[in-house]
């Protein structure tokens, strides 16, 4: 009795199969480092709640605290299947376990961002109002996803084209668990935010946690658009997508980090002057990244 490669619970010689394992791992990586980080600070949270906090924001607190518990548990499922499954496993069935897996974990992890930007509004402006505006970049960015839905489906078998998704994910990698601490950082200082501050200080805070978590959903948006698509997608167009959506992160994350180094220049100086000297390093890295970018294209013309 003959068995096809995909159909044959033993292990594959074939490079491809590693491929396509390799690729979804890539999905664990980004998420389970980002969900990790936001349990952390969650559960920060939830034990040193502000006095201020009445039962709604309690209960908002342990559902995001439990969405985020979820989502974590899930991006490590597919590491316990493969390490259960090694040497000997269903490729195919790990492939659709994995994205049943991941997909579910995204959404808890977007419901969680989403109820932890609301909170934070929330100590600042009426419900109504924070968990409506809580809502418009995740609104903003799936308009967007569904804008950029592939348009050359195939099934690749060259290891090439999981060589070059690879290395967009490695992008994600590094700026999601970034951004995540990022994130975690700026929540728990809105939540508990020191006395002085004053509405100039709150509309920064509330901005740069608005940027970053923008940002952080930006850097998950590729493993999105990989999941819902894989194993047939667009390989071209998954890689300008996703160069699009961590060019947008990157602009994000760097305005929030402006924004609270401002903020806490502003402690100790006067406004202009901490907000003048917050942005000289990012118009130094800007302009050495301009020359760098003329050099380059200089020498492709020589």
């Amino acid at each position: 009795m003959s068995f096809e490669p995909d159909d044959d619970p033993l292990r594959s010689s074939s490079t491809e199969h590693y491929s396509k394992v390799g690729s979804l791992l890539d999905w664990a990586i980004v998420l389970g480092a980002s969900s990790s980080i936001f349990f952390g600070f969650f559960l920060d949270i939830t034990l040193n709640s502000p006095f201020y906090f009445q039962l709604f924001d309690n209960l908002v607190l342990l559902a995001a605290l439990y969405a985020v518990t979820t989502a974590t548990a899930m991006f490590i499922m597919p590491v316990v299947h493969h390490m259960l499954h090694y040497h000997k496993f269903d490729v195919e069935k790990y492939l659709l376990a994995t994205k049943k897996y991941t997909l579910i974990g995204i959404i808890c992890v977007m419901l969680a961002m989403y109820l932890g930007l609301g909170l934070s509004l929330n100590s600042k402006v009426p419900t109504e109002i924070a968990y409506s505006l809580a809502l418009l970049p995740f609104m903003i960015i799936f308009i967007r996803f569904y804008r950029h839905l592939p348009s050359n489906l195939v099934e690749s078998t060259s290891t090439e084209d999981y060589d070059r998704v690879g290395a967009g994910m490695r992008w994600c990698q590094i700026l999601a668990a970034a951004s995540s601490i990022f994130f975690g950082f700026l929540l728990n200082i809105t939540v508990s935010q020191p006395v002085y501050f004053q509405l100039l200080d709150n509309i920064v805070l509330l901005a740069s946690l608005y940027a970053v978590a923008a940002a952080t959903v930006m850097f998950i948006m590729p493993v999105i658009y990989h999941s819902n698509h894989y194993p047939r997608f667009d390989v071209a167009k998954f890689l300008l997508v996703t160069k699009e959506y961590v060019t947008i992160g990157i602009i994000c994350v760097m305005l929030a980090m402006y924004l609270g180094l401002g903020l806490s220049l502003y402690s100790k100086v006067p406004t202009e002057v901490a907000y003048g000297a917050a942005s000289l390093p990012f118009v130094t890295i800007f302009v050495w990244f301009l020359r760098n970018k003329s050099k380059i294209t200089t020498n492709r013309t020589t």
